[in-house]
């Protein structure tokens, strides 16, 4: 299965934030987890890489995604559809206007899980919504105190999200990488 999975880090060019990717990724995965990298957007619109390596999604993957603008930078228009990800209404097996009502419907699925009988698919099932509601909390929460930007299952790269390396990465302008994760 490949995932997209955006990483956020400074450079000083496209071509220097795919070989920091690499870098930072070194030692994520194994022969069962491979990866490359697609698109390299920069911040300003200065620097962008299509295509790094021939991972699945490169740049103008966005120009084919509904309620992402078509104007504006590849890293805004990155930025605008991690936004559409993660805003209302909460996805689990149906959509709902809000988290209330999605914990009422995992409330109710546990409720009604048989111990001696059930599935323990089951049981997986409602700690993978319960994960996924925990994600879109954080992320909304980031959104609502000013974060651009916000981490969505970061460090999890075989879930759609964004992972924040700025911390660890060194460079004059911010980028938004698609990683292509394998797994």
């Amino acid at each position: 299965m490949h995932t997209l999975h955006f990483l956020l880090l400074k450079a000083n060019s496209a071509k220097q934030a795919g070989a920091a990717s690499q870098d930072l990724l070194l030692d994520w995965g194994n022969e069962n987890n491979w990866r490359s990298i697609g698109g390299i957007a920069s911040e300003d619109g200065s620097d962008d890489i299509e295509n790094l390596d021939g991972g699945r999604w490169g740049l103008s993957y966005l120009d084919e995604q509904e309620g992402v603008p078509k104007d504006g930078t590849y890293f805004s228009r990155a930025a605008a559809f991690l936004h559409r990800e993660i805003a209302p209404p909460v996805i689990l097996t149906s959509a709902h206007p809000d988290f209330a009502s999605a914990l009422n419907e995992l409330s109710g699925r546990l409720s009604r899980f048989d111990a001696d009988h059930g599935h323990t698919n089951d049981l997986w099932a409602i700690g993978r919504d319960l994960k996924h509601l925990s994600e879109l909390i954080d992320s909304r929460r980031a959104r609502k105190h000013g974060e651009q930007i916000p981490q969505f299952y970061d460090w999890q790269f075989d879930h759609f999200g964004l992972t924040d390396l700025t911390e660890q990465s060194d460079g004059a302008r911010r980028y938004l990488v698609f990683l292509d994760m394998h797994s």
